[in-house]
């Protein structure tokens, strides 16, 4: 985008000589500047505060001198939660009115999928805190797992994963107005 002309810091990397190249925002309140050289450095510069070198140039460029950057990321199992919502085919999450053993709090709901031919899953996320439990079972057969419970979300642990499993990769979910019934299921794909 070129150099502002005004900027003092139209000189070489100080760090290895090099031409940065230069990039500017402007929006309602202020103009800001900054310089990325081939070597990483960057370094930043605002106009009405000529003299003033941004600890962080990133953040001050893209947000402004002293306001809070980007606000923070929601939990994953927030976004997980959301994002199982959006899809075509989107989950039936049901209200447990049990209170999570994680945290104690009553955010908790549950869900069912087939993650593979003949397995039916149970798995409850609670809201709160993202604390999961995931029950495989085989009605056909009579078989039950014990649950896996957990909250550990990077890397997954295996409560997780089934979970993530469950939302993103089914093989199966439940039919519309099935109230459960595990012979109402649709193939997912």
């Amino acid at each position: 985008m070129g150099t502002p002309n005004h900027c003092p810091a139209r000189a070489a990397c100080p760090t290895c000589g090099g031409h940065p190249r230069w990039e500017s925002l402007v929006d309602a309140d202020e103009e800001r500047w900054l310089a990325v050289c081939r070597c990483g450095r960057m370094q930043g510069f605002l106009p009405d505060q000529p003299e003033m070198q941004p600890e962080d140039p990133l953040s001050a460029f893209l947000s402004g001198v002293g306001r809070t950057t980007v606000a923070p990321a929601s939990p994953p199992w927030i976004r997980l939660f959301l994002r199982s919502l959006e899809e075509s085919n989107a989950i039936r999450w049901r209200y447990c009115p049990t209170a999570c053993a994680g945290c104690g709090a009553a955010a908790t709901f549950e869900m069912r999928a087939c993650p593979r031919p003949f397995v039916l899953a149970i798995c409850t996320l609670c809201l709160a805190c993202g604390h999961v439990t995931a029950a495989y079972l085989r009605p056909s057969r009579g078989m039950q797992e014990s649950p896996a419970t957990g909250g550990v979300w990077a890397p997954p642990c295996p409560a997780v994963q089934r979970l993530r499993d469950c939302v993103f990769r089914p093989y199966a979910r439940l039919a519309e107005g099935s109230g459960g019934n595990p012979t109402q299921w649709i193939p997912v794909g």
